[in-house]
């Protein structure tokens, strides 16, 4: 499926190009979370913003990964790394928030470092509460709006760092509107200082969310 609406731009060409690089520091701390989270996930998954192929090493039990990711210079250093992977994986361009798969696809969606960025949070956990099967996952690693006077600042960067970061909004309330759309979360990591921690890219969650069984559902 070829995404239309997406628009590559000079700017997303050339942070695909640099992305490993810009990383480097702060993926000395973030993988072994990466692999901590990824390393048991089992069955089908979907990596929602597969990126440049960060977490692909990572898969040590899945049986299949679908990785979607709408950019195509991302998408080509993505093709690169596929052979990092223990597990076969499938490179799908599409966005998260029109995901084009089936209801109940998926045991297991993967989100690190990307719900930050999508241009509809709602939409897209919608769309990844759709594909899940029932018991499935939704693994996640994330950057939020921080509390007090650190979140007010974040209120007031975000329009420039949208623009600086191609679409960040540091000041995401995620964890809120996973919990509002219907996910039971599970917070295993919890990293204040990846590195050295600006306003705009903190605090740091990871975990494990499933999805709330309906009231009235039979056991």
């Amino acid at each position: 499926m070829t995404q239309v609406d997406y628009q590559e731009t000079r700017a997303s060409r050339w942070m695909a190009r640099n992305y490993d690089r810009i990383a480097a520091t702060a993926e000395r701390v973030i993988t072994p979370v990466r692999a901590e989270l990824l390393g048991p996930v089992t069955g089908r998954v979907l990596e929602v913003g597969a990126g440049t192929g960060e977490n692909l090493a990572h898969y040590r039990s899945a049986a299949e990964v679908v990785a979607v990711e709408p950019s195509p210079a991302m998408r080509g250093r993505l093709h690169a790394k596929l052979d990092d992977s223990s597990s076969p994986v499938e490179v799908v361009d599409a966005v998260g928030d029109r995901l084009p798969f089936p209801d109940g696809s998926f045991d297991a969606v993967v989100c690190t470092l990307v719900l930050c960025m999508v241009p509809d949070l709602d939409g897209t956990l919608t769309e990844i509460r759709r594909v899940l099967k029932p018991g499935g996952r939704l693994v996640f690693f994330e950057h939020v709006r921080d509390e007090g006077v650190r979140g007010s600042i974040q209120d007031l960067l975000t329009p420039v760092m949208r623009r600086l970061l191609f679409g960040c909004h540091p000041n995401r309330r995620t964890l809120e509107r996973m919990r509002s759309l219907g996910f039971e979360l599970c917070i295993s990591h919890y990293q204040v200082r990846p590195w050295p921690r600006p306003p705009a890219s903190s605090p740091y969650f990871g975990g494990v969310a499933t999805l709330r069984e309906a009231k009235g559902a039979k056991s």
